[in-house]
């Protein structure tokens, strides 16, 4: 939830799907940040009458800093980032599916045409979001050029998407010998190739906000004594580390013994959760919690044997079924991105 677009071809079908999944497939853990900035804009409780008038200068740090840096948060991730890359990516997935060869582009000797998913939404709003973002503090000058070239790239991938996407879903293939489908192949995949780059820079940069943000959160909830909602952000920030592990990597090359040591740290702040059993939902969350947990375990054990997928394991990978193959990276992204969802309902 991490994952090239060009890497794999015919001859490598499992790393197409694995990899390209993995750089973009990741769901940013944004429930906590997005309530925090519902507090902030003014949809949850009102502050204090005591807070600091907004023309006062307040010290690194402060409530109104943090503030403003959960608000860049949201901005890049909810309003931009999430809104579009794993439709993209599953856009070009689905091309890649059906195309052979993905050098040469369609032959208009395919047996089977999917063409390829549309996208909701032009990228106005994620540039209209990357300008409210880069106005906020603290300025983070290598996320903000980040950001700019992810929404030039995106724009384009949009056009690109938008310029053959009726063609193959009212089948117009079929009236011009494929014409238009060859002739906008190069400049569809340079799209897409440019996107790629544009889109791994920009969720390195995003990435590194989030953690921030999640950091500061848990020291925030350490210092306040409040070791339940501590051990909730807690679990988050270690279940990402065993994700992020298999990002852009060869997940057959991972180091199963430095996968096992995250995940029994996982599992140390996992059976804290699990002695407080008072909240509401925590069960809900917990057991979340525990099928990631088994999913990263059955990964590991993979690893560990050097068990390669079957025939039938790599035709479902191809078809988009990775979540159901035991031990795959898509497995484990899959029950990442629903413990994640699960979090939501751990009001804090």
């Amino acid at each position: 939830m991490r994952k090239d677009m060009q890497q794999g071809t015919t001859s490598r079908p499992v790393l197409i799907l694995v990899t390209v999944s993995l750089l973009l497939g990741f769901t940013l853990g944004c429930a906590r940040i997005s309530e925090l900035v519902k507090k902030g804009r003014g949809e949850g409780p009102p502050p204090p009458p005591t807070a600091p008038s907004p023309d006062i200068p307040t010290r690194p740090g402060s409530d109104k800093d943090e503030n403003s840096l959960v608000k860049k948060t949201n901005f890049y991730i909810s309003d931009c980032y999430n809104r579009y890359s794993n439709r993209i990516i599953d856009s070009h997935n689905r091309y890649r599916l059906w195309v052979k060869n993905i050098d040469q582009g369609p032959t208009g000797k395919e047996s089977i045409v999917y063409g390829l998913y549309d996208v909701s939404g032009d990228g106005s709003d994620c540039e209209k979001a990357v300008a409210s973002a880069k106005g906020l503090e603290p300025l983070m000058p290598e996320l903000d050029s980040a950001a700019d070239t992810y929404v030039v790239a995106l724009k384009e991938v949009i056009t690109a998407i938008r310029g053959v996407y009726q063609y193959y879903e009212q089948e117009d293939y079929k009236d011009d010998n494929f014409a238009k489908g060859k002739s906008s192949h190069a400049g569809l995949m340079a799209a897409f190739e440019k996107f790629k780059d544009a889109n791994t820079a920009f969720a390195a940069e995003v990435d590194k906000l989030e953690d921030d943000v999640a950091e500061k959160e848990l020291t925030r909830l350490n210092d306040a004594g409040k070791k339940y909602e501590a051990l909730i952000v807690e679990s988050g920030i270690k279940a990402k580390k065993i994700k992020n592990l298999i990002k852009g990597n060869d997940f057959m090359q991972i180091s199963p013994d430095e996968l096992n040591t995250l995940i029994e740290d996982f599992n140390v702040t996992l059976e804290q959760l699990k002695a407080d059993n008072s909240k509401p939902m925590a069960g809900t969350y917990t057991r979340a919690c525990d099928e990631f947990m088994k999913a990263a375990k059955e990964m590991m054990r993979r690893i560990r044997d050097k068990k390669p997928f079957t025939d039938f394991e790599k035709r479902q990978i191809a078809m988009g079924f990775e979540e159901t193959i035991e031990g795959s990276p898509g497995k484990l992204m899959s029950e990442y991105n629903s413990m994640i969802q699960q979090r939501r309902f751990t009001r804090f």
